[in-house]
């Protein structure tokens, strides 16, 4: 399955709305209609992310990905840029999942890790290290799939 994107050379952001108890439990606790962000490589054929027991991998799009994602181009970004944040990404396939950061957006803690990812975070700092901050005066590790959607850069 493909997505149809315009043929520019760039990746995409893509932000999911769930429909499980979990996916559902997230939108509702950082107020967003948003559970999930993924990376779109500029095939339309396949995505990077971190999910929870996994942590950071690449899979093909499936069916269901298509209506449960919206698809947000990041213009700011080169097509070179966007190399580095595929690399960036790459660069962490097998990194763990970032538990530690999400029970942050339950008790309010300071968290991060440099060893694994949550999914809106990975996007966040493989964004920022190919030059572009989507949150001014946000760490990585306080973005969720909803605050993605706030940045002035994703269109």
């Amino acid at each position: 399955m493909r997505f149809t994107i315009d043929n520019d050379g760039k990746g995409r952001v893509l932000l999911f709305k769930g429909g499980g108890v979990v996916s559902k439990l997230i939108e509702w606790q950082t107020r967003s209609e948003y559970s999930h962000a993924a990376i779109l490589y500029p095939d339309g054929e396949h995505i990077i992310e971190s999910m929870q027991g996994v942590g950071v991998r690449t899979r093909r799009v499936v069916v269901g990905d298509l209506t449960a994602a919206d698809v947000f181009a990041v213009p700011a970004l080169t097509v070179g840029q966007w190399r580095g944040v595929l690399d960036f990404c790459e660069r962490e396939l097998g990194s763990g999942y970032d538990y530690r950061s999400i029970a942050r957006f339950l008790t309010r803690t300071n968290g991060g890790s440099s060893e694994s990812w949550f999914c809106s975070e990975i996007v966040f700092a493989a964004i920022e290290s190919a030059g572009l901050r989507l949150l001014e005066r946000t760490k990585s590790w306080k973005v969720s799939p909803g605050h993605l959607s706030l940045s002035p850069y994703l269109l």
